[in-house]
């Protein structure tokens, strides 16, 4: 491994979706943008990325009341693939597989 693959992501075709976030996930996405040099999209695909090679699929404890907004999300195709095996495997939708993806790198 090189420098820059230890840094960065390799390019990959992006898939346009709309993906609903807890609004709790997505504002401390929003926080980590001011110290990252990453957008919340990069921060999403990273968090995915992370799921998938972990194989770390466990529902969380989602806060009472809490709100889903939509998003639109650029996913990497070679992950929204993974994730649909994850769908097929766990029996869990995008959604909730993308919001444990997110809190779980938030919470690591």
């Amino acid at each position: 491994m090189n420098t820059f693959d230890k840094y960065l992501l390799k390019k990959d075709k992006l898939i346009k979706r709309r993906i609903e976030i807890d609004s709790s996930l997505y504002e401390k996405l929003a926080k980590l943008v001011d110290i990252y040099d990453a957008s919340i999209n990069k921060l999403v695909n990273i968090a995915i990325l992370e799921m998938i090679e972990t194989e770390n699929v466990q529902v969380y404890e989602r806060p009472e009341n809490e709100i889903s907004e939509s998003h639109n999300f650029a996913i990497r195709e070679s992950s929204y693939l993974e994730l649909e095996k994850f769908r097929d495997r766990y029996g869990l939708s995008i959604y909730k597989l993308t919001n444990i993806a997110i809190y779980n790198a938030l919470n690591s």
